[in-house]
């Protein structure tokens, strides 16, 4: 605890992780899930994922125009929303809505729900298409405008958020959710921990030494990855 760990060489991670990141389809499967009563989450019904594939595909193809996240890294957001059991999802960094994609595909099975921003209007509006799209609208709340500015409006709490956008603003962004806006259990996922990790060396210092949080830094792709962050249950600070 209180140490970011290296990132895993190619053997090391397989070991490791065995089938559990080897995110291919069998992570779409629904798992059981419940509230924090104890009660059944509410569910959607159960989707036809051959008719959602076209669109997946094609936005992956894309995704290098957009800076999106590469389908292996939208699996794993869909796999730690749903062994989560998020809630109340941020999204900093929309793109086109690849990756809201995924973690709203997650986010059905415990009735959640996502608020996603991106501070370009084209890829803003492309991404309220391709979330309509896929049947996610009425999940997923898609803002337009610069997060820095648009996170301290937000009511919150959340449990899950992913931060995508300036790897450099990194600082600004937790100190404006931590700690008002994150519940204790919540997990904080910033993306290219590996490539762009001088860019956000700030981040990376603080939060691998912050009591409150622990924090490994692994990839889904053996390529870049990301920094994923667990707030403490107890002893986290008012």
């Amino acid at each position: 605890m209180g140490e970011v760990r290296k990132p895993f060489s190619r053997r090391e991670f397989l070991r490791i992780s065995g089938t559990a990141l080897a995110l291919g389809g069998a992570v779409l499967d629904p798992i059981p899930t419940a509230t924090a009563k104890g009660a059944e989450a509410p569910r959607a019904g159960k989707r036809d994922r051959a008719k959602l594939e076209p669109l997946l595909q094609r936005m992956d193809a894309s995704g290098y125009q957009y800076w999106s996240v590469p389908r292996k890294d939208g699996e794993f957001l869909h796999f730690l929303v749903k062994v989560g059991r998020a809630r109340e999802a941020l999204e900093v960094g929309t793109s086109h809505g690849f990756s809201a994609i995924w973690m709203g595909l997650g986010l059905e099975e415990s009735g959640g729900r996502l608020t996603t921003i991106e501070i370009d209007k084209e890829r803003h509006g492309l991404a309220r298409r391709h979330l309509e799209e896929a049947g996610l609208s009425s999940r997923v709340t898609c803002l337009h405008g610069d997060a820095h500015r648009e996170i301290p409006r937000l009511k919150g709490p959340f449990d899950f958020v992913f931060l995508d956008a300036d790897k450099e603003g990194q600082m600004d962004y937790f100190r404006k959710l931590y700690p008002q806006k994150l519940v204790p259990g919540a997990i904080l996922a910033v993306h290219n921990a590996i490539r762009q990790a001088g860019s956000m060396k700030d981040y990376l210092d603080m939060i691998g030494r912050h009591p409150d949080f622990d924090t490994v830094i692994l990839s889904a792709t053996l390529d870049d990855g990301f920094c994923v962050s667990y707030l403490h249950r107890a002893g986290t600070a008012g």
